[in-house]
Order: structure tokens, then C-alpha cells, then sequence
């Protein structure tokens, strides 16, 4: 399969970017685009640098791709997708959990509810927030929400991409 997700128009753009390698082909990102980890995703030490992908067929979720390995990303979506609240988080941040794919056809998506990803879109760091059960509130069941606030958040430092006349949407853990 062809994961050049870049539209004629995106490809254009890529002249002023620095293209890096991805899961989804080589991507222009722009510095401000980078995305840098406060501290070491627990069993991913070594990645610090990051992007996050929106492909409009794929909304609401969003992709953490690593710029340190291009074959590691995680598929995200806003908290509140999952009916998730979060009230002792620190302001200004947008929280966004990790989704966990069905294991079985039949299975309903998952949240990392306990471990949410907190974006600091001013100083373009992310951080993993470890809270305890009672620091979480909402049923964790995935319930698609209108346009979100967070992706409205995340819109200048979020690399949006186009899919290509004539591809597939990419398909999470292809």
C-alpha cells in the first residue's frame, strides 16, 4: 500500500519544510510542528522528538508519530471522546489519551484513561500524567463528540494531512 498521504498541495508546501521520515512516508514538518517530550514515555526512553498527524478522513483521532523512529506511533484522541474529565490537571493544557485497539473483531476502542498525554501547546512539550482512579472521572466508553476544543488547540502546531486522490484512509496499526 502507498502510504504517501501528501496532496499535490501539501507536497508543494514541502519545499520550506523539512521532510522526516514516517509510518506514513516522508512528511514536511515545520519547527514549530515538533513536538519535544517533557520526560521519556515510560518504554520509549529513547524518543524524544514527536509529531502529531491529523488526517481529515480519520477525525477525531490524531497521531503521535516519533521523529526518532519513524515505525513508532500512537493513535490519540481528546478525553472527552471517552467521556473522560480530568479536574485536578493543570491548566493550560490539552489532555489527550492513548487509544487501545481491539484485540478481538467485535471489541469496543479503549482508553489509557489513567495516563493521559498532557500537550502544552506554548512550549511544544508533552508529558504523560500518571492519576489515580479517583483522578479520573467519565465512563471511558468511546462516544464521538462534535469538533473538539483540544484539535482547535492543537491546530497550529498539528500537521493536518490530505489523503491523496485515490488512497485509502490509513488504518490504525497498519
Amino acid at each position: 500500500m502507498n502510504r504517501d498521504l501528501l496532496s499535490p498541495t501539501a507536497q508543494a508546501a514541502a519545499g520550506s519544510a523539512t521532510l522526516w521520515p514516517t509510518r506514513f512516508g516522508a512528511l514536511p514538518l515545520e519547527a514549530h510542528q515538533i513536538w519535544q517530550a517533557a520526560a521519556p514515555l515510560p518504554g520509549f526512553e529513547t524518543l524524544q522528538r514527536f509529531a502529531l498527524i491529523g488526517v481529515r478522513t480519520e477525525r477525531p483521532f490524531v497521531w503521535l508519530q516519533s521523529l526518532d523512529d519513524a515505525q513508532i506511533s500512537f493513535l490519540l484522541v481528546g478525553a472527552a471522546h471517552f467521556g473522560l474529565d480530568y479536574p485536578q490537571l493543570p491548566a493550560p493544557v490539552v489532555p489527550l489519551v492513548m487509544v487501545l485497539l481491539p484485540q478481538r473483531p467485535g471489541e469496543d476502542l479503549r482508553a489509557h484513561r489513567q495516563a493521559p498525554l498532557l500537550f502544552d501547546v506554548q512550549r511544544g512539550e508533552f508529558a504523560q500524567h500518571i492519576v489515580e482512579a479517583d483522578g479520573v472521572r467519565g465512563s471511558g466508553v468511546f462516544t464521538p463528540q462534535p469538533e473538539m476544543a483540544e484539535l482547535a488547540a492543537l491546530a497550529p502546531r498539528l500537521l493536518q494531512l490530505e489523503p491523496a486522490q485515490g488512497e485509502p484512509p490509513v488504518e490504525a496499526g497498519a
